[in-house]
């Protein structure tokens, strides 16, 4: 782990922090959201026992978050399936080397979570800093596959 980053489940007090990280331009799009919807939806997410958001923090605050989604399945078994998505790792990490580091960090912290909820397997999907994401993946041996499709 990087040092003077700490990786771990988000809480409540962490809110102002993540929606900073999420309304910065080179994340989402610069897309802000009111505080008053983003609580709701942080408290719905916060309630379910199943969706994580797991941020990086330093002394600089909140400096990374990814979500993981554990979906439950009717197949193999009824085993569980990790989606991991909206990877985001800010750009006052100046060091390419560091925000490198952070993406591996919060990918291991969700896959080593998924493995504690018996995921037989994790998908990484994230519309974000896509070099960062794809070097962390390597770098973690997940393999690419062509087998999803989307629609927006």
């Amino acid at each position: 782990m990087s040092d003077n980053i700490i990786i771990r489940k988000a809480n409540e007090s962490d809110l102002e922090e993540i929606l900073a990280l999420i309304n910065a331009p080179e994340a989402d799009n610069g897309t802000l959201m009111e505080l008053r919807d983003a609580n709701t939806i942080y408290q719905t997410i916060l309630n379910d026992s199943n969706y994580f958001q797991i941020i990086a923090s330093s002394e600089q605050g909140i400096v990374g978050i990814v979500t993981l989604v554990i979906i439950v399945q009717m197949t193999h078994e009824g085993s569980t399936t990790a989606l991991i998505s909206d990877l985001i790792v800010s750009e006052k990490l100046l060091s390419q080397k560091l925000q490198a580091t952070v993406t591996i960090d919060l990918l291991q912290y969700a896959s080593n979570l998924a493995h504690e909820y018996g995921c037989y397997k994790s998908m990484i999907q994230n519309d974000y800093q896509s070099e960062l994401t794809e070097g962390a993946c390597e770098a973690l041996g997940f393999e690419k596959s062509n087998h999803s499709f989307l629609t927006f």
